[in-house]
């Protein structure tokens, strides 16, 4: 038997092959990616594909759209084809249609519904407007009326204007306004003598402290049978059941008519042909004498 001998490498050679060799554990295997997986991206990559992404579809819609908008706008299915008006109980829906100036064909969506509310505005018995828009093709208006306070007369009692409470002149009485038997003041109104009618017209304004003035003296005598005198605003009349009552303008008007209560049987003995004149001005007496 032959035995081959071999020689032994040489110390230094075999601790440099120890240094060149990688111990690989199962840690170091798990941490190293597989080839045969497709990478993930990274979220900032994420980021900008759903941005993209949002970008067009946005782009898409608008497209669609637009393009809808156009359709059916050919078709004429968003022009104004049809007004509705509600809450007009004196106005006549011709004078309100009168006075909106709509381009022709004109595009609902594309409608100003301010400028529909300021031409309503200019009849002068409207007082508020709500204008809306109802597809695909209706333009719906709410309307509120002014509510006639007063009824102004002349100096020989003839009803002339109907008025506010915020002093906005509003339209001759008409019959229906009236009350029977041929009387002047108008049903429901409180009458006022001796504003200056010169130059009043529908949508014209009558100071609205003398408006006040004779609606707080009627509140305070609380009948229904009374009209009010401001031919002098700081010194005016208040006319009921033959009693020509002056007040002034300085407010107390409920305790100073209170004191009439007391005085009623006198008052009817003074009566002249005219009635009688009682002067409440003063706080520590009632002055009163036969007209």
């Amino acid at each position: 038997m032959t035995v081959l001998a071999t020689r032994k490498a040489p110390k230094g050679a075999r601790q440099n092959a120890r240094r060149n060799v990688r111990r690989v554990d199962a840690r170091d295997d798990a941490r190293r990616p597989r080839t045969d997986t497709p990478a993930v991206p990274s979220r900032r990559g994420r980021r900008r594909w759903l941005l993209a992404s949002g970008l067009a579809c946005a782009v898409l819609l608008a497209a669609g759209v637009f393009w809808g908008y156009g359709e059916l706008r050919s078709r004429g299915l968003l022009t104004v084809q049809r007004i509705e008006i509600n809450g007009n109980a004196r106005i006549p829906e011709g004078q309100l249609l009168i006075r909106l100036h709509l381009p022709k064909h004109a595009s609902l969506p594309e409608l100003d519904v301010q400028s529909v509310s300021r031409q309503l505005l200019t009849h002068p018995w409207v007082e508020r407007v709500a204008v809306r828009r109802s597809y695909p093709s209706t333009l719906s208006i709410r309307v509120w009326e002014r509510t006639p306070r007063l009824l102004l007369t002349d100096a020989g009692g003839t009803p002339r204007w109907m008025v506010d409470g915020e002093g906005a002149v509003l339209d001759h009485p008409g019959p229906a306004d009236l009350l029977q038997a041929g009387e002047s003041q108008a049903e429901g109104l409180l009458a006022v003598s001796g504003v200056p009618l010169r130059g009043l017209a529908p949508g014209s304004r009558v100071d609205p402290d003398s408006i006040r003035l004779a609606l707080d003296l009627a509140a305070a005598w609380g009948k229904p049978d009374v009209s009010v005198d401001l031919t002098d605003p700081r010194d005016p009349l208040l006319l009921s059941d033959g009693l020509r009552i002056r007040l002034g303008n300085q407010g107390g008007y409920d305790w100073r008519l209170a004191r009439l209560e007391q005085l009623r049987p006198q008052l009817q003995d003074m009566g002249g042909k005219r009635g009688t004149e009682v002067d409440l001005r003063y706080d520590d007496r009632v002055v009163a004498h036969p007209l």
